[in-house]
């Protein structure tokens, strides 16, 4: 079915999708036209990765963007990872490593697990990785432009800008880059970092807390972002940006971009290109879908309600607390 992107971007008309893909079956991959083809010179897959873990039976609401990534990239292979499927790509991939398949198997905190599992696939398989409570705007093909394509292995873009303003509860950094989208060839270097930070990361808590994996709870939205979210993405893939450019010493020098940049093999987005929509960073909120807006983000994790955290206060205090 031809989908007319320019109307669906145009101001006066809402984005909608619902007649152009039906949603996706938990566990389903559903093979582009071409399956696995990496477009042009591209050096990232045509892949499509959304997951759902710790929840086999979702309310149909909670899928309903993923629709959004089918009819905007039907020669793509998308795959939406359930419990079970994660599980054994895990088990598949990592067989060698029992420390990490028991963490990964035995994480309770349904952020951490997710961040650590899209580490894990791109690792490995690479392709673009999406929240399931993110919208895609425009093609995937349209994110690189053209002339980069043999060369970008990597495209992130800015969640947080401080511009003038505070630094906010859980913002490490000047600028932070977001996790809930990222494009990526398999075996980018900084993924197999960002795994042993999650690692070491949550065998230190589990130091400092005494406590199992089975057991474990993160105590503070900062220990997640810390070990596996944003935080601990930022500095990895900024530290990776300054191997290609040394004089890069702070996150700062990339607030108030008004085009993507380039460092090596990592395409640096605008604010709009993953974070339209917010209520600050500079980001596009007037109703509009600008032209460098490549998803918009609805911000419906549940990670930090209910039994996904420790909020006893006294029980399980650090060591030499």
């Amino acid at each position: 079915m031809p989908v007319n992107f320019e109307r669906l971007h145009s101001p006066e008309v809402p984005v909608t999708y619902d007649n152009l893909a039906s949603t996706p079956k938990l566990g389903e991959v559903v093979s582009g036209e071409e399956e696995g083809v990496v477009p042009g010179n591209s050096l990232i897959p045509q892949k499509i990765w959304q997951i759902m873990v710790n929840n086999d039976n979702p309310d149909p609401e909670i899928l309903r963007d993923t629709k959004s990534w089918l009819a905007r990239n039907i020669d793509y292979e998308y795959t939406l990872m359930s419990t079970k499927k994660s599980d054994e790509f895990v088990q598949k991939h990592y067989a060698d490593e029992p420390r990490l398949l028991e963490i990964y198997t035995n994480l309770h905190n349904t952020g951490m697990k997710s961040d650590l599992l899209r580490y894990l696939i791109l690792n490995v398989e690479g392709g673009v990785y999406a929240d399931i409570d993110t919208v895609a705007l425009q093609p995937v093909d349209a994110w690189v432009p053209d002339h980069l394509l043999g060369n970008i292995r990597l495209v992130v873009g800015p969640e947080f800008d401080q511009l003038d303003g505070p630094r906010w509860d859980g913002m490490a950094h000047f600028v932070q880059f977001g996790q809930w989208t990222i494009a990526a060839a398999a075996g980018h270097p900084v993924f197999r970092k960002l795994i042993d930070r999650a690692l070491q990361a949550i065998e230190d808590l589990l130091e400092a807390y005494e406590v199992p994996i089975e057991d474990f709870r993160p105590h503070s939205h900062i220990e997640v972002v810390n070990s596996t979210g944003p935080i601990a993405f930022t500095e990895l893939v900024f530290k990776h940006m300054q191997s290609f450019d040394p004089a890069l010493k702070d996150t700062k020098a990339l607030s108030t971009m008004k085009e993507p940049l380039v460092f090596g093999d990592t395409l640096v987005l605008t604010i709009d290109g993953f974070g339209m929509g917010q209520q600050h960073s500079g980001s596009t909120n007037d109703g509009t879908i600008p032209k460098d807006a490549f998803v918009s983000h609805n911000f419906g994790g549940t990670w930090g309600k209910g039994d996904q955290m420790d909020h006893s206060g006294e029980k399980g205090k650090k060591k030499g607390k």
